[in-house]
């Protein structure tokens, strides 16, 4: 029993009853301040841009959280990084902080006694096997996504249940109130009957947007001596260094994840899961259309462009796609109406402008804000996004589901996962059981051996391992 469960009473638990739709930030926590008994203490895992840059300023802008040790094989990365740790609290009166820890192995961090929840931030080939450990050791999970294979994500989700500790697939749209909008017309059946979602996805790799994130250097070049590559390569082979396909660019690369339709498709298809209410099962058929992927033994192998058709049991198109320009957008269409997002976190636009009118505060079990106002924000509040880590915090205290739990993730991204077994097996038409979770019908053998299925990982790095990592003294 941790400490939460004995507390559940005291400060923020306590607020989350008589809230409104939208809480402001200042409430939480007695003015926004939480005494230090009542922190949840978290570990970094992972410092890149991501980790130490929107997931770390989000901790320290929630007084929930304290961070006290951070972990990374680069150790650039990991100086910089608890250097910032120990910036930001030593501008705090709170003389309790004992200083922000570093580790350049995760099992350490992972075992401190002291430490309640890890925020994991890794590229996507670790993602699962450190959620595993840890859930096992443990700690509740905040972690980013996606998952690798299919079946690391039905993994994930039995671990998460058989070990009941608070898990949140880190993905900040669901605590956005304009997909909350969108979503709730949808559910409450204010655009009539669904019949197709549209998603539309940014271009991957070469046609990346943020020419800053591209990498030049494509020649095999000596590993730098600050980054532990072997731990860096984890349960994925160890592949020639290339600067082109590390930090960063690791997205693009089947070895480390599944390019933008896994990356941007955790963000974006989860509205449309969310929207149909489907988030324990998906779609029952897939095909990709169109698509542009680069020769696979290329530095970045994961398609560029893409349309894929998937269809849902009731009949319900979901259409994955990307345009130019590359601009991502979600649009809900029904017999009534529809309603689309586009761009990211913008204000919406509907058939009917009334339709953007609707109040949903109303704290039933139909909208999908129920239970979770004190978790929103809103949209246009540039100085504050990410509730996934207020509802993270808010979870782990009174021991409840997160709003985008294991299996909602496993779910997800098993939908970009049918989409890049189609698109490597030149178009195929799949059929897919999501009740087993498994490929049916023409093509079923091959594509239930295939690697986005499951891969074999590189010992020691396995989940064969877990249970001798944890340090049970």
């Amino acid at each position: 029993m941790t400490k939460y469960l004995r507390r559940e009473f005291l400060g923020i638990a306590s607020v989350s009853v008589a809230a409104p739709f939208i809480v402001p930030f200042s409430v939480l926590g007695r003015g926004g301040e939480v005494a230090p008994s009542e922190r949840i203490t978290m570990g970094l895992i992972g410092c890149g841009s991501h980790g130490a840059g929107w997931n770390l300023n989000l901790m320290f802008k929630n007084p929930m959280q304290q961070v006290v040790a951070v972990c990374d094989v680069d150790q650039n990365y990991l100086n910089n990084t608890q250097k910032k740790v120990n910036d930001f609290y030593s501008q705090k009166s709170d003389q309790t902080y004992k200083g922000c820890d570093k580790y350049e192995d995760f099992r350490d961090l992972i075992n401190r006694k002291d430490i309640d929840a890890v925020d994991i931030v890794t590229p996507d080939h670790w993602h699962v096997l450190l959620s595993v450990f840890a859930m096992k050791a443990g700690k509740d999970v905040i972690c980013e996504k996606p998952t690798l294979t299919i079946k690391e994500g039905r993994i994930l989700s039995d671990v998460q249940k058989t070990t009941q500790r608070v898990y949140q697939t880190a993905s900040e749209n669901r605590s956005v109130d304009v997909y909350q909008q969108m979503v709730n017309l949808a559910r409450n059946g204010r655009l009539g009957e669904i019949r197709r979602i549209k998603v539309i996805l940014p271009k991957g790799s070469t046609t990346n947007r943020d020419p800053m994130k591209r990498q030049t250097n494509f020649s095999v070049a000596e590993i730098p001596k600050h980054i532990d590559y072997e731990k860096w390569s984890g349960p994925a082979p160890v592949l020639p260094f290339i600067p082109a396909r590390h930090h960063y660019n690791w997205r693009w690369n089947f070895a480390y994840s599944g390019g933008v339709l896994t990356d941007w498709g955790s963000h974006l298809v989860n509205i449309a899961q969310w929207a149909l209410n489907t988030d324990d099962t998906g779609p029952v058929e897939a095909q990709a259309k169109e698509w542009f992927m680069p020769p696979f033994d290329d530095v970045w192998n994961t398609a560029e462009t893409f349309n894929i058709a998937y269809q849902y049991k009731s009949g319900i198109a979901l259409e994955v796609f990307t345009e130019n320009p590359s601009t991502e957008a979600v649009k809900i269409e029904g017999t009534k109406g529809w309603v689309l997002s586009r761009g990211w976190r913008q204000p919406l636009q509907a058939s009917d402008e009334n339709l953007l009118k609707i109040k949903f505060d109303n704290l039933t079990p139909t909208n999908v804000n129920y239970g979770r106002p004190e978790s929103t924000v809103l949209a246009k509040d540039k100085g504050w996004a990410g509730g996934e880590h207020i509802d993270f915090s808010l979870r782990v205290k009174d021991r409840k589901e997160c709003y985008y739990t294991a299996e909602c993730g496993n779910r997800n991204h098993a939908i970009a996962h049918l989409g890049n077994i189609s698109m490597l097996l030149g178009g195929a038409k799949l059929q897919w059981n999501p009740e087993k979770e498994t490929f049916e019908g023409e093509r079923a053998e091959e594509a239930n051996k295939h690697f986005c299925v499951e891969r074999e990982q590189r010992d020691p790095w396995t989940f064969e391992k877990v249970d001798s990592w944890i340090n049970v003294g």
